[in-house]
């Protein structure tokens, strides 16, 4: 197969662009001094959104829940929850704006799909040295071998990129991957 000098070009802009981001694991410092303030121990924001449809994250669930016994499946915490609404194919267009190409497209070809929209709960949460050790890799973690292998990480959660990304529609997107 011929490659031509503008194929060339882009594979070599391409192959840049992406060691670029690979090489890109610790964050400063300052960022890692957020964690825990600004965001959760996690890297995730703390606050909730504008229109109050996403709560605050406030610690999450750190006890048991009630009827939990250890060697059973976990209770529901929010068994009692009602939906909120839900959205069919007639009432699709309403919600359109947050609706992804994929439940749109369900949508179109299962005619009794439906979604139940419950309260959004922010019920995560990690023994107190996950946190401990999120905020160490934070700093002190580094990617090896061209991004496929880690090093100087400890248990916990390291971010995948130099800082949490959050989507327009305000809800935090999650940038974290458990470190081995």
């Amino acid at each position: 197969m011929k490659i031509n000098k503008k194929h060339a070009l882009a594979i070599m802009v391409s192959a840049a662009v992406l060691a670029t981001g690979m090489a890109q694991a610790k964050v400063t410092a300052e960022e890692a001094a957020k964690l825990g303030t600004t965001l959760t121990p996690v890297g995730a924001e703390k606050a909730g959104n504008a229109a109050g449809t996403i709560p605050a994250w406030e610690g999450g669930i750190v006890r048991p829940p009630a009827g939990f016994r250890v060697g059973t499946f976990h209770p529901d915490p929010f068994a009692a929850d009602k939906p909120l609404y839900s959205v069919t194919r007639a009432n699709q267009a309403q919600y359109a704006n947050v609706l992804s190409a994929g439940q749109k497209a369900m949508f179109a070809k299962y005619p009794t799909f439906r979604m139940d929209v419950y309260p959004t709960r922010r019920s995560a949460s990690f023994p107190q040295r996950t946190y401990d050790f999120t905020k160490r890799n934070a700093t002190q973690c580094t990617l090896v071998a061209d991004g496929e292998g880690i090093q100087n990480c400890a248990e916990g959660i390291r971010s995948r990129s130099r800082r949490p990304r959050t989507r327009s529609s305000g809800t935090t997107s999650s940038s974290t991957r458990a470190c081995r």
